[in-house]
């Protein structure tokens, strides 16, 4: 994956299907973002890290 900009300068990820199907991610689902030094791993997260 790769941190991406649109035209507006807005970042952004494209997640794979996959990924989502994993975690049972659905639509309308609230999705939080919180920095790795605050976070613990829950089940049915995901983790993005910077290679």
């Amino acid at each position: 994956m790769e941190l991406r900009r649109t035209t507006r300068g807005e970042y952004y990820i494209v997640l794979p299907r996959d990924l989502i199907r994993v975690v049972k991610w659905r639509e309308g689902d609230k999705i939080e973002a919180i920095p790795g030094s605050e976070a613990e791993a829950k089940n049915e997260d995901i983790i993005l890290r910077r290679k």
